[in-house]
């Protein structure tokens, strides 16, 4: 399940996202995070958790199997920013696409989701990522791994994970006191 809220002060985009992953465990406090060898976060004894932030929206996605998770708002992708992040391959189908930005944007995520999903982070190097879309279904090269795609308001999001799964989505909003 992924857990999102919209954030006004992009200040606290990183808190709210650790404070909706205490909201999906119940309110919970403190929450017992544990760093593996690469950085990336887990809960000793919980579920998996993948947390993410952009522009106006944090996330969080809680699953019983490991994770990762990544949004962004649609945007442009100069051509050296293009050369330096997409395969060949990924830019010819967004060339050929009738929305390259959109496309390039919802690659990016699948990219970032897959970083946070193995813990490595940008040291993968996304350039090595190969993805393509077989019967709708983003595909990630030379990897036995399943990834799901969603637009949410102006946002496109997207979630990695070992086995196949359905991506869903809570709208949660905060009362500030």
């Amino acid at each position: 399940m992924i857990y999102l809220t919209r954030v006004a002060d992009n200040k606290r985009l990183h808190e709210m996202a650790w404070r909706l992953l205490s909201h999906a465990l119940g309110g919970n406090s403190p929450l017992p995070v544990c760093f593996g060898p690469h950085g990336k976060p887990y809960l000793e004894d919980e579920p998996f958790f993948s947390i993410s932030h952009t522009k106006g929206l944090a996330l969080c996605a809680v699953e019983e199997w490991n994770t990762g998770l990544d949004a962004e708002r649609k945007r442009f992708f100069s051509p050296r920013l293009q050369e330096r992040v997409f395969t060949p391959a990924e830019r010819e189908m967004a060339a050929a696409s009738s929305d390259p930005d959109a496309l390039f944007t919802i690659l990016w995520t699948l990219k970032e989701s897959y970083m946070k999903y193995t813990g490595l982070g940008l040291a993968e190097g996304a350039a090595a990522l190969n993805f393509q879309f077989i019967d709708g279904q983003p595909m990630l090269k030379g990897k036995n791994l399943y990834f799901r795609t969603a637009a949410w308001e102006d946002y496109y999001i997207s979630q990695c994970g070992p086995e196949p799964f359905e991506l869903a989505l809570c709208a949660v909003e905060f009362h500030e006191n």
